[in-house]
């Protein structure tokens, strides 16, 4: 549907979840995709159910992964690098009354501080190409929900980073775009500091809030990047496309 023949993206947190299903989109649609991740093993199954995609193993929070992810880019791709997707992150479920500041680093290294990193680093080669940054926020930078305040405060930095850094690079042709997904069926939900019935009653009650009824599809995410991603989008720059079932209209 979306034309990425002749593309080299960067997708971050690719060997799980919403990560995977935009790496596997992207490559579908003809890209070349290297993704990052810490665990080799679930990056080598995204490789194995797509082709074109390579990956590269790391922590985005430390320097050196985000050198050896570029470099990678630019001894295998010649420096050509046209979509970055910054979709990592981790989403803490506490109360405020049982946060320590380690939580709220944890939250934003992950969240904030490597996706600015990151696009520093990947900026020249974006701006060479005229490429597409795509953001992975969430609806809840927008509609708040009690014990996700880290989450929800790393995203609505997000958000206007994606913003202002449209306004930003539009003379250079570089398109950014964020995407928030609402509550979608992926591992995060399985990595809380809950204990599994509180962590079920979580999910519950968010599905219930949710005009669909259901839990939406990493593949459902990964159609919007790649619309976003693809020149059909020329026009779309500063936006915030909500995948949520409806959750973010109240």
């Amino acid at each position: 549907m979306y034309d990425l023949t002749g593309k080299v993206a960067i997708v971050t947190g690719g060997g799980s979840g919403i990560g995977r299903a935009i790496a596997q989109r992207f490559a579908k649609e003809g890209a070349s995709v290297v993704i990052v991740g810490r665990k080799e093993a679930p990056l080598q199954e995204t490789c194995a159910c797509g082709k074109n995609i390579s990956y590269v193993t790391g922590d985005i929070t430390k320097t050196e992964t985000i050198e050896k992810l570029i470099g990678v880019v630019e001894k295998e791709f010649h420096g050509q690098l046209d979509i970055l997707v910054n979709n990592a992150g981790w989403c803490p479920v506490q109360p405020v009354t049982e946060l320590t500041i380690a939580d709220y680093d944890r939250a934003f290294s992950l969240d904030v501080r490597a996706l600015v990193e990151l696009t520093i680093h990947a900026l020249p080669l974006i701006r060479k190409s005229k490429g597409s940054i795509i953001n992975l926020s969430s609806v809840g930078a927008t509609h708040r929900a009690p014990n996700l305040s880290m989450y929800v405060g790393a995203k609505a930095a997000v958000e206007n980073f994606t913003r202002v850094w449209a306004m930003e690079l539009a003379k250079d042709g570089v398109r950014v775009n964020a995407i928030a997904p609402g509550a979608i069926r992926t591992n995060i939900w399985n990595v809380t500091d809950l204990s599994p019935e509180a962590a079920k009653a979580h999910r519950e009650g968010i599905a219930a809030g949710i005009p669909f009824g259901r839990f939406g599809a990493p593949e459902e995410v990964a159609n919007i990047a790649a619309f976003l991603a693809s020149d059909q989008a020329s026009y779309v720059s500063g936006a915030i496309y909500a995948v949520d079932g409806g959750q973010g209209a109240a």
